[in-house]
């Protein structure tokens, strides 16, 4: 173990005599390294090279407060800079105590009042010592977190590649605005999108099985890759999903993305051996370059698809480059827009619940999801129309009337005695939470129907938690104030801080069904990754919620691991009112676990 490093910055030579003297036989065994500094400036040098250049951070600081060129208050205020585990002991004259008083407001750990105590300062160094290593150990242990939640959200497990929210990430960096470029002139000129798809996947996969199909995409992923070190090394390549691919050329004309693309083509045409077996395929590509219709991320990659399907109406092996008049589809978007915006008057919308439980059984709460049954389209898909609510604003009036049915539906359940403590989870957007008056309407609507606030969860996503951070923690601990807990939706597959996560007002994490479904592929590596988010949440005293949850097997490994909250289709798919009622009934009757 490397000795214990401590930084000593004070004006006083005869004070760094002492110290040597006293703790001398702890030197010489490489137990203790002390640094000296004479003032603030000195030591934040001495701090910097030793964290960037040994990569042997310092432990733990003694600092007097009265020192020239720079005072311990100025220098203490800004150890954070360097280290947010660094801890600092103040060693002043007992005189300086409004000082030292101060010093410990702005994050001194402990003081010493000089002559020093060589008694009490080993003892001070030992305590000080043992919080430093715990900050430490847990700032590791963030970062492995962080690192294991990175490779899950955003790396395809099979192929290696980006995935598509990492894609999407990686093009929004590059739309964003330089600062030395001008606010009228285009954030990113010459990027250009690809959009790869398979021909006849699907038949491979249906004919030969699965794993030959997983094969296939590890072949086609590693010839992307040939292409892109060949034609553009500094362009990107992501797997979208099933047989979809994409590539990010950070540079490039309408030109070089054709090239590019024949390229990939050529290359698609040539034989794959998969165990034995040659196996022929090609590729549809869509193009489109930044600016052709916005500079959204989802813009270019949509446009980039509205082309590659323009490519496979060809026939097997073309690729198309983007025209706004391909986007025939906005014209069904807008008429979905229309109708949504009847949908509540004509009674087309209505809610389901799905069943969260304990691990003894009991019902703990329902999350609450929408459904529309359109009176001419029939069923249509939260994910075709929740967008666009977002995007027309039309989610408020949406959300008001799901908050307010779905409460009053709770008050009734209420009514019985055996679900008189029941919940409900509730699904809320940026969009929602921004709105002025959010905190009002809820506590108006819970007035309205009788309800206490510490009956409602509100699941938020990860992504929500990035942006005007002090803005978005007041808006929380508002709700929070109703009685209201907070819970995270979906947790790992955005990209939070996890080192800020307990700066957020947070009760609940949600561990994304994407862990889940992994832990029967691979039990030992995945059901870790769940661990130290159990692990993460108990630390910063959160429940977890696992949602998802499919088998038996994946049950009993989160039981295994203390994860005591379950959601899924192995409890129950989403329930309309009436049969979430019948659901509940019979959990009376039984008296009996169902189904854990």
């Amino acid at each position: 173990m490397p000795p214990v490093k401590i930084l000593v910055v004070d004006d006083e030579i005869e004070l760094q005599r002492l110290i040597r003297q006293r703790f001398r036989k702890r030197i010489q065994a490489q137990e203790l390294d002390f640094l000296f500094a004479l003032n603030g400036v000195e030591a934040l040098r001495l701090l910097q090279e030793t964290a960037q250049i040994n990569h042997a951070p310092v432990d733990i600081v003694l600092t007097d407060l009265n020192m020239p060129q720079m005072d311990g208050l100025t220098f203490i205020n800004r150890l954070s800079e360097i280290d947010e585990t660094l801890k600092a002991v103040v060693i002043s004259a007992y005189a300086d105590i409004t000082k030292i008083r101060e010093a410990m407001n702005q994050g001194a750990f402990d003081f010493l009042t000089k002559p020093i105590d060589f008694q009490d300062l080993e003892i001070t160094l030992q305590k000080t010592l043992e919080t430093v290593r715990q900050a430490r150990a847990r700032q590791q242990q963030i970062q492995e977190t962080q690192a294991a939640l990175f490779k899950i959200a955003y790396c395809d497990p099979l192929t290696g590649l980006s995935n598509r929210a990492r894609f999407i990430q990686q093009i929004g960096q590059l739309l964003q605005p330089q600062p030395s470029v001008a606010k009228s002139a285009a954030p990113a000129p010459g990027c250009a999108v690809l959009f790869i798809d398979l021909d006849r996947f699907k038949r491979v996969n249906d004919s030969l099985g699965s794993a030959i199909g997983d094969l296939l995409l590890q072949q086609v992923a590693a010839r992307l890759q040939a292409c892109l070190l060949a034609a553009d090394p500094i362009a990107q390549a992501a797997r979208l999903g099933s047989d979809e691919f994409a590539i990010l050329m950070p540079r490039a004309s309408e030109g070089d993305a054709i090239e590019l693309a024949q390229r990939v083509q050529q290359q698609m045409t040539q034989p794959f051996t998969l165990e034995g077996l040659e196996i022929f395929s090609q590729a549809s590509i869509g193009i489109t370059l930044a600016g052709s219709n916005g500079l959204r991320p989802e813009d270019l990659l949509r446009d980039a698809d509205v082309a590659m399907r323009t490519a496979k109406a060809q026939g097997m092996g073309h690729y198309a480059v983007f025209d706004p008049r391909m986007q025939l589809q906005l014209r069904e978007s807008l008429l979905l827009e229309t109708d949504l915006r009847w949908a509540i008057d004509r009674a087309e919308l209505s809610l389901h619940y799905q069943p969260i439980l304990t691990a003894t059984g009991q019902l703990y709460s329902f999350e609450v999801l929408l459904r529309w049954q359109h009176s001419t389209r029939g069923q249509i898909a939260p994910a075709q129309f929740m967008p666009i609510a977002e995007e027309t604003q039309l989610i408020l009036p949406v959300s008001s009337w799901i908050v307010e049915t779905a409460c009053r539906q709770l008050h009734l359940w209420h009514q019985r005695p055996a679900y008189a403590d029941l919940k409900l989870n509730l699904n809320f957007s940026a969009v929602q939470l921004q709105q002025p008056q959010i905190v009002e309407q809820i506590r108006e609507i819970l007035e309205a129907t009788g309800l206490e606030g510490r009956y409602l969860n509100i699941e938020i996503t990860e992504n929500y938690l990035l942006e005007n951070i002090l803005a978005r923690i007041e808006t929380l601990r508002r709700l929070k104030s109703l009685g209201i807990q907070i819970c995270i939706d979906d947790f790992g597959t955005g990209y939070s801080s996890l080192g800020r996560l307990h700066q957020f007002p947070i009760d609940i994490l949600k561990i994304d069904r994407s862990f889940i479904h992994r832990i029967d592929a691979n039990p030992g590596r995945n059901i870790e990754t769940a661990r130290m988010v159990m692990t993460l949440a108990s630390s910063f005293g959160m429940t977890v919620i696992a949602e998802g949850v499919e088998t038996a097997a994946q049950l009993q490994k989160l039981q295994e691991i203390g994860c005591n909250l379950f959601q899924g289709f192995l409890i129950s798919h989403p329930l309309s009112g009436r049969t979430a009622s019948l659901f509940m009934e019979q959990r009376t009757l039984e008296q009996r676990n169902y189904p854990l």
